[in-house]
């Protein structure tokens, strides 16, 4: 129980900075505040999920694979909306 528990946080530190210094970026292009709070609430939902699906004895997949699409969902639509803003 203690190794899925270590890998929850690892993974959580693997993701979450970058998801999070990219949303910083996007508030500083200027990006409408709404579209940055459903960021941070996607992200949170995507973490909350996949931590849910990982730390049971019998992981739950459905959990765990959508905490990481919405995980990555937060990076790419941000890395894109932070692009848009170069070339809209």
């Amino acid at each position: 129980m203690l190794e899925r528990t270590a890998r929850v946080h690892a993974n959580f530190t693997e993701y979450v900075p970058f998801a999070l210094l990219l949303i910083a970026f996007a508030e500083m292009r200027g990006i409408n505040p709404m579209i940055i709070h459903l960021l941070c609430l996607a992200l949170l939902s995507g973490r909350l999920a996949h931590a849910w699906g990982v730390s049971k004895e019998v992981e739950n997949f459905k959990f765990r694979v959508t905490g990481m699409m919405l995980t990555l969902f937060t990076i790419g639509i941000t890395a894109l909306t932070i692009a848009s803003t170069y070339f809209f």
